[in-house]
């Protein structure tokens, strides 16, 4: 625990790897792919998208029966790049801001022969959700309906059309059912995918993740928003450079990834370095992500109630009883805390299984080992 090292990018956060790699099989380089999955998409706050198109990625071989898929929804900030390295040619090809995440997938750990999402067994799916800025439909999109980028007239979305754009994927994919799986805001879609499409879900897998995006959590979003809107080179979103409001918003949601623990971990001898740490972490986000993406995800977060209009939390959790779940919490995490995972857990009558990390939330892309044991005896 002492000899710790800062890497960028594991999807949605920046992770502490506190372990050597692992010696298991890796994934071939991946090669992204882009596919248009629906016209005229009609979103549940009344927008729509004259088309949707998705950037995903696929890893291992489906069988012959089609029934071996495994669907890993990214976090918030995250992209469909989940497993092995891009070649540089690869990497040359894509354009800026998916050059800028960087070549190794976000949960590289996890993935390959004998892995956790073991590639000789499952065809693991992983794409990047609309109104993101890595390849699909998104605020630096072009509108078909005026040849313009969306920018800030990007369509309000929530949850539940993160969803539904994914099982369009699956559609295009010719795959009818699968394993779901997300933790953060990919665990809320993964919450929403099996309520919405139950006839489609094998197992569902949610990782620090909550039933109802609550108070605690949005007036963290709110903050974060308010730093890049409140900026005047946002210019309303008619910027052209990256805003530095960006910056200094995901400094404020960084300090919601981690916890007062990890922070004494790494920190405890020298303070100032904590603070340091939090606004470089921001100033390299603004590098690899769009302002505008960022606030439509925000945003999208904050609509998370799995209950909404379907009689209440307890009512629609209960619908999941028929589908084999798994629960993960985290001791540290304040953000969604163990506790709500865990009554979530009791509610929709799944397993519930808990990781131990003084990192907070980010423990779920951090502790790989732990995450490797839990899922592996579930899936």
């Amino acid at each position: 625990m002492t000899d710790l090292l800062v890497q960028e990018a594991w999807g949605d956060h920046e992770a502490l790897l506190i372990k050597p790699p692992k010696s298991k099989g890796r994934v071939p380089p991946p090669v992204p792919a882009q596919a248009l999955v629906a016209t005229r998409f009609h979103l549940e706050y009344g927008g729509m998208l004259p088309e949707v198109h998705l950037r995903y990625e696929t890893y291992g071989r489906l069988s012959a029966a089609r029934d071996n898929a495994v669907l890993v929804f990214h976090a918030w900030t995250g992209s469909a790049h989940l497993a092995g390295t891009y070649t540089p040619e690869t990497l040359r090809r894509l354009p800026k801001l998916d050059q800028a995440f960087g070549p190794e997938g976000w949960w590289d750990e996890l993935a390959g022969p004998g892995r956790m999402l073991d590639t000789e067994r499952y065809f693991v799916i992983c794409a990047n959700h609309i109104g993101s800025c890595y390849g699909s439909t998104g605020p630096l999109s072009l509108n078909p309906a005026t040849g313009r980028p969306y920018g800030p007239d990007f369509p309000r979305l929530t949850v539940r059309d993160l969803a539904r754009a994914q099982a369009r994927l699956l559609d295009f994919l010719g795959i009818e059912r699968v394993v779901v799986l997300g933790g953060s805001l990919g665990g809320m879609v993964a919450l929403e995918f099996a309520l919405l499409f139950p006839e489609r879900v094998n197992k569902l897998v949610v990782l620090a993740a909550p039933a109802v995006h609550g108070p605690w959590a949005r007036a963290f979003n709110r903050l974060s928003r308010e730093a890049v809107l409140s900026d005047p080179a946002y210019q309303g979103g008619y910027y052209t450079d990256s805003p530095p409001g960006l910056q200094l918003g995901r400094a404020i949601a960084m300090l919601s990834f981690r916890s007062p623990a990890s922070f004494r971990l790494r920190w405890g001898a020298h303070p100032e370095r904590g603070e340091s740490y939090v606004l470089y972490q921001g100033e390299k986000f603004a590098r690899r992500f769009d302002a505008n993406a960022y606030i439509v995800l925000s945003e999208a977060m904050d609509t998370h109630d799995v209950g909404r209009g379907r009689g209440g939390v307890e009512a629609a959790l209960r619908r999941l009883r028929s589908i084999p779940s798994l629960f993960v919490g985290i001791d540290t995490d304040f953000l969604y805390t163990a506790e709500e995972v865990r009554e979530m857990a009791a509610l929709a009558g799944g397993q519930y299984r808990e990781i131990k990390s003084p990192h907070g939330h980010d423990a779920f892309l951090i502790e790989t080992d732990q995450v490797e044991r839990i899922l592996g005896d579930f899936l």
